[in-house]
């Protein structure tokens, strides 16, 4: 599966960027390899709730970008890097707990705002019939895209 191979990269980048600066190479390959664990867990559990993600946003940016707050919160020295992990003593978790509170407080009035009445109007679906064709083949792909004729070579570039 491509997609999966290609969103699990993408879950390991985006699960480290929040505390790319304040971990340790090691811990930030170890934040990644979960966020590819976070990424496929999500992942399976929109399909098991049958929410049509297709291209799989929030596993990759929602679940591990939640992941990377929290990974912040555990890791991080703060006599190298001047983090202050859990893993080291320091209290960064309860602060990394509150951060991911309030951006889902944020996020979840603003998006219902947003998509509830778009959703009503039915404007973020197309027709069956679109659907049944495919959106490639519809919007993106031109029905000619390429001549079916080849150029022959005029006599004067033969010479």
């Amino acid at each position: 599966d491509v997609g999966g191979f290609c969103n699990g990269i993408l879950a390991g980048l985006v699960s480290i960027t929040a505390g790319c600066g304040f971990v340790k190479p090691w811990e930030s390959i170890l934040i990644g390899l979960i966020g590819g664990f976070v990424y496929q867990g999500a992942s399976m559990l929109l399909r098991r709730a049958k929410v049509d993600d297709v291209v799989d946003a929030f596993p990759v940016h929602g679940a591990c970008g939640i992941w990377g707050l929290l990974a912040l919160g555990f890791f991080g020295n703060p006599d190298e890097t001047g983090g202050n992990g859990a893993f080291y003593g320091g209290d960064q978790i309860s602060i990394q707990i509150f951060a991911v509170f309030m951006i889902v407080m944020w996020v979840t009035p603003l998006s219902i705002a947003i998509m509830l009445p778009l959703r009503l109007l039915g404007a973020l679906r197309h027709s069956d019939e679109f659907q049944e064709a495919g959106a490639d083949l519809m919007e993106h792909s031109p029905p000619k895209a390429y001549s079916q004729q080849t150029a022959s070579p005029s006599k004067e570039t033969a010479m």
